[in-house]
């Protein structure tokens, strides 16, 4: 297990930039310069309780003598005014040199966790569209948003601590040491012992909680996911009380997990506290009599008692940092899952991967399975002129969307060959054929943002041409309705256009693939949701574009294909038909 945490943060370490790597070593530095502070403030309690109970033995101490002269000191009490304000100088420095350690800290790691959430979220969409497909979004979602700031809270920051602080605890043991050694070694062995035997009986426990942690967490986001994606259901069907009890029974044992992790991180210093007050009180009692004095007592117990004070928060911090991040370890690893995935574009490309669509685009002897399943498409031979319009017919489970995303490459298949005016297409060139197509799906998504910005659909607000926006509103015939809008193509679409209707997000999504300019549309039951009129206004707008642009339809309707040059029929036994309209109205 050792093992197994510390390769974890060889991971992670490789993950982050080189610019907060080199933040982390200048932290290390100020780490440092805190942990001498802090031997300084401890170290000058001891000449200023001395002074306070008995100022003329310090005076003409000869370790003073040096200050004396120099500071031009001339009396016990100017010599005691000269040490109150050195000690509380030198206390306030800690304390304010220790808010600054925490206030970097905190900065440092939130600014790591936003750059791995970002890696994360960046390796993720360059992954294959059969990598997403086989996927549980929920998780995914889970460990960009939620794990990856657990990554931050459970992990970056308890590193940090349990440094800054390990070596504050070194630094001011050594002061203790100087000042006491029995006392001082003999105490901190008792409270190691204690936090060691803890150690022992809670990591298979935190670990175990760790585990249920990161299960239940992509669980709470899959419940949710369920429950709002399918609202209106939901209401229609009257299911808030089933879905709340999904949510509430992943929920509770989330909680519980967290609550017990908490409570173990947290929990020893009640009964270290208790401890060591019992310790002081016979310390004192021994001291005063081994001493000689009470006044001989004050400053060595003055030493030991703020060294404790400061010791017993830094051994609980260093605990309750270590129960963290063994707690995290199943988050920390499907962190690293996520920031491990390979990305599959930008590849270096030659002169002979180079992508041209003039003549046609051919499928050879196509075959396709999801993983080692049964086949989806057998043997599938076809050939696309450039400008035609092909569509696609099948019934359910036929393998119509199968083809659909391997003309889009977003598969590719797993015998035979994709071609584009006769070069076949790779997962090193593909990215260069998607460059040529647009796709308008039977749900068009639009992002609450304003018309002009879903047309023209993943380009910066400032970098739209807004002629061409309403070009291409124009040819999608939906120009009118939007200019009659108060804001015209600066209104806010809603939600996945809530305030459009079905017709309009369709049309909004063809002058999309307009705007792009694509050479390839391809609409993918783009009109079943609409009713005939609609479909019809639709359609008319599609056959009416340049005959440059090569349209490929797949519906539910054959009458849909009317105006098609070519129809291709599928069916579930992987054979297929290729002929006309009126050929497929015959069969």
């Amino acid at each position: 297990m050792k093992n197994n945490i510390y390769n974890n943060f060889v991971q992670l370490w490789v993950h982050i930039e080189v610019k907060h790597k080199k933040k982390l070593y200048l932290l290390l530095i100020f780490m440092l310069l805190t942990s001498i502070l802090e031997v300084i403030s401890i170290g000058a309690v001891v000449p200023f309780l001395a002074a306070l109970t008995s100022p003329q033995s310090i005076f003409d101490h000869h370790l003073a003598q040096p200050l004396i002269v120099f500071f031009g000191v001339t009396n016990p009490q100017q010599l005691l005014l000269f040490l109150t304000i050195s000690f509380s100088f030198f206390a306030v420095m800690s304390g304010v040199v220790r808010l600054a350690l925490l206030w970097i800290q905190t900065r440092v790691s939130h600014a790591i966790g936003a750059d791995l959430a970002k890696s994360m979220y960046r390796r993720t969409l360059f992954q294959p569209y059969e990598t997403h497909i086989s996927r549980n979004s929920s998780k995914v979602i889970s460990s960009i948003a939620v794990k990856s700031s657990q990554i931050v809270t459970n992990i970056l920051t308890p590193a940090l601590i349990v440094i800054s602080s390990l070596m504050i605890l070194i630094v001011i043991l050594l002061m203790l040491i100087i000042i006491n050694p029995l006392v001082a070694v003999s105490t901190f062995v008792l409270f190691g012992l204690f936090y060691l035997s803890i150690v022992k009986v809670v990591k298979n426990k935190l670990l175990a909680n760790g585990e249920v942690i990161s299960d239940r967490q992509n669980e709470v986001i899959k419940a949710l996911q369920e429950g709002l994606g399918g609202i209106r259901d939901v209401l229609l069907d009257g299911t808030q009380a089933v879905y709340t009890k999904t949510f509430h029974k992943s929920d509770i044992p989330l909680r519980k997990a967290q609550g017990d992790n908490q409570i173990i991180g947290s929990s020893p210093r009640f009964i270290i506290e208790a401890i060591v007050i019992v310790l002081f009180a016979f310390m004192s009692l021994f001291l005063v009599n081994k001493s000689g004095g009470i006044q001989f007592a004050i400053p060595l117990l003055g030493a030991l008692a703020l060294g404790a004070q400061r010791m017993l928060p830094l051994i609980q911090q260093v605990f309750h940092s270590w129960s963290a991040i063994i707690g995290s370890q199943a988050v920390l690893r499907d962190t690293l899952e996520m920031l491990n995935q390979e990305i599959y574009q930008n590849k270096t490309l030659h002169k002979d991967m180079e992508i041209t669509f003039e003549k046609e685009i051919s499928l050879n002897s196509v075959h396709y399975r999801y993983n080692t399943g049964p086949w989806i498409l057998k043997n599938l031979n076809l050939n696309i002129e450039k400008g035609s319009c092909v569509g696609f017919i099948g019934a359910t489970a036929s393998g119509k969307s199968t083809l659909l995303d391997i003309l889009m490459s977003l598969l590719l298949p797993k015998k035979g060959t994709l071609n584009v005016d006769g070069k076949t297409l790779t997962q090193n060139n593909k990215h260069l054929w998607q460059s040529f197509i647009s796709h308008v799906p039977q749900q068009v998504f639009l992002s609450d943002s304003t018309i002009a910005e879903n047309i023209a659909f993943g380009i910066p607000l400032k970098d739209i041409d807004f002629d061409r926006v309403k070009d291409a509103a124009k040819r999608a015939k939906v120009y009118d309705e939007i200019n009659a809008l108060v804001d015209g193509f600066s209104s806010i679409t809603g939600e996945n256009g809530i305030g459009l209707s079905g017709g309009q997000r369709q049309r909004i999504g063809i002058a999309r693939a307009l705007y792009k300019k694509s050479a390839v549309i391809i609409l993918d039951e783009a009109t079943n949701a609409l009713d005939d009129n609609t479909e019809r206004e639709v359609m008319e707008i599609i056959h009416n574009m340049s005959n440059k642009i090569t349209i490929l339809i797949i519906a539910h309707r054959l009458t849909t294909l009317r105006n098609c040059d070519m129809v291709v029929k599928l069916n579930n036994n992987h054979t297929h038909s290729i002929g006309s309209y009126q050929e497929m109205v015959n069969k």
